[in-house]
């Protein structure tokens, strides 16, 4: 009986030194330090990058060019490598059809954004300096969307389906200094669904209608595409620099 007593009362003392030491192993939490919480995990939302940096081939799904003019690379003053839009006078057109290896759908709800300086006559009438460009291109409204030049004014314009243009936005021209543009888009073929809203230099731009947001159609034909760079102008050389070519699901993606 004795030996039994001693067994037990070695085995207690034996579990009592073990959870002493397990003690020891456990870290006092204090409640008002911080936890370390795992790191997040940030999704890319940039769907399109336009810089001249990666070259013609990753950029623009085709150069469409229609009398001498060119499309190059230019660094501005900051050593930022732009593209250069050249088009000579009697020339008609020189832009890019971007963006490679995106394509925007109806329904889609997207934010262009890019950066551009004009070398131009301020009195001269463009077609346009940015298109938001059908494919196929002899259907409907057949660019819903363009920036373009006339009476010393840049001007959006918005085409329905007759091809009839309205002006929701228009300020006077400025040449020879940058202005960065970010636009906004929810794609539809409705005109009570699709809407543009639109940033100037970094503010938001309130439309001829009051509102900073404009419903218009903004999708035609089966597919949509941004293109930059001069249409139109015929009687004047036209050269459009533009960089920091960005489309994304948000402002912050394409910002300046």
């Amino acid at each position: 009986m004795k030996k039994i007593n001693l067994i037990v009362t070695m085995l207690a003392m034996g579990c009592g030194l073990m959870l002493s030491q397990c003690k020891k192993d456990v870290k006092n939490v204090d409640a008002n330090e911080p936890v370390e919480s795992a790191p997040t995990l940030k999704t890319l939302s940039v769907l399109f990058n336009g810089d001249a940096s990666r070259g013609s081939a990753n950029v623009w799904k085709d150069v469409n060019i229609e009398g001498t003019g060119t499309l190059t690379t230019v660094n501005d003053e900051t050593g930022t490598l732009c593209w250069k839009f050249l088009k000579p006078v009697d020339s008609h057109r020189t832009e890019g059809h971007g963006a490679k290896n995106y394509q925007a759908l109806n329904g889609d709800e997207i934010y262009i954004g890019w950066t551009s300086k004009l070398y131009m006559p301020t009195s001269l009438k463009t077609e346009a300096v940015f298109q938001w460009k059908s494919y196929p291109t002899d259907t409907m409204a057949n660019h819903p969307l363009m920036l373009h030049t006339v009476n010393g004014n840049l001007e959006l314009q918005n085409f329905d389906i007759n091809h009839v243009a309205t002006v929701p936005w228009s300020i006077p021209l400025s040449v020879s200094t940058w202005q960065s543009f970010v636009l906004r888009i929810k794609l539809s073929t409705s005109a009570t669904t699709g809407y543009i809203e639109l940033w100037y230099n970094g503010t938001k731009q309130t439309f001829t209608n009051g509102s900073q947001r404009y419903y218009c159609r903004t999708f035609d034909s089966l597919s949509c595409d941004p293109k930059w760079g001069v249409y139109g102008g015929d009687a004047s050389q036209v050269t459009n620099i533009v960089k920091k070519i960005r489309i994304g699901t948000s402002y912050a993606d394409v910002a300046q």
